[in-house]
């Protein structure tokens, strides 16, 4: 079958063209040719003679596909075959989480991958030695392998990290995120606090207003109050929910 699709292909092209084709052996997926989609994996696809970047990548439409590359040098009416291996994608987590992550390269220098939980791919067979580093923490180093499906690296708290801030999973200075928290945490409990004051206070004015038996019955002046009273209140709830999302909101983004 891919000899017709070769056959297919060649009769296809433009009389006078300058054509080469290559073909990529994988598993599976597709192929890009200088980064455009050029067809599946196994197939004799024509490509512009030169220098050509070639690359097998798994799922086009995946956000972070894994794909390799290669570079391919063919002449016109050239057919090249080349191999291809999808790399293999390790998870790389730290417990506390959002550590930093370094590769260390063959002289010891650093390349940064980013903020953990993160991916890697490593060529199949292969390894790379990892360090994470978090404020507060001793730097942690592991060597991670190819077939590594998950990996946990593990820091330990530095001499100067309270137990109980080395507790909080987060890559700022635990002491100053718990302080932070704290503040947002009187603030919810104070605008609560205010809220049930102020409504209180209004529904005491309106009983007044409301009450046949009581002097200020009807009293526009003290309906006025108990309006305003309310608002009091309503403002203080909603100064309260606020808080409550931006507290919410801090512990899902650690």
């Amino acid at each position: 079958m891919r000899q017709w699709v070769f056959l297919l292909s060649v009769l296809a092209a433009p009389l006078g063209a300058q054509t080469a084709y290559v073909r990529v052996e994988a598993e599976a997926g597709v192929v890009l040719v200088d980064q455009a989609l050029a067809g599946p994996a196994g197939a004799w696809l024509a490509v512009a003679p030169g220098t050509r970047e070639v690359a097998l990548v798994d799922d086009v439409q995946a956000w972070d596909p894994r794909q390799v590359t290669t570079t391919l040098t063919v002449a016109e009416g050239d057919s090249v075959t080349t191999r291809l291996v999808l790399p293999e994608r390790v998870r790389v987590e730290t417990l506390p989480i959002r550590a930093t992550v370094f590769r260390v390269g063959t002289g010891g220098e650093r390349d940064t991958l980013g903020v953990a939980p993160l991916t890697l791919d490593l060529a199949p067979g292969g390894s790379a030695e990892l360090v994470a580093s978090l404020d507060g923490y001793d730097d942690a180093r592991r060597v991670v392998e190819a077939n590594d499906r998950t990996v946990t690296i593990l820091l330990r708290p530095g001499p100067d990290t309270s137990p109980e801030a080395a507790l909080l999973p987060t890559q700022r200075s635990a002491l100053r995120r718990t302080l932070i928290d704290s503040g947002i945490a009187a603030v919810i409990l104070s605008a609560g606090a205010v809220a049930v004051h102020y409504k209180f206070r209004a529904d005491a004015v309106d009983d007044r207003y409301r009450d046949p038996t009581s002097p200020e019955f009807g009293d526009e002046s003290v309906r006025q109050e108990a309006l305003r009273l309310d608002r009091y209140s309503i403002a203080a709830l909603g100064a309260m929910q606020v808080g409550v999302g931006v507290l919410a909101l801090r512990f899902v983004l650690r």
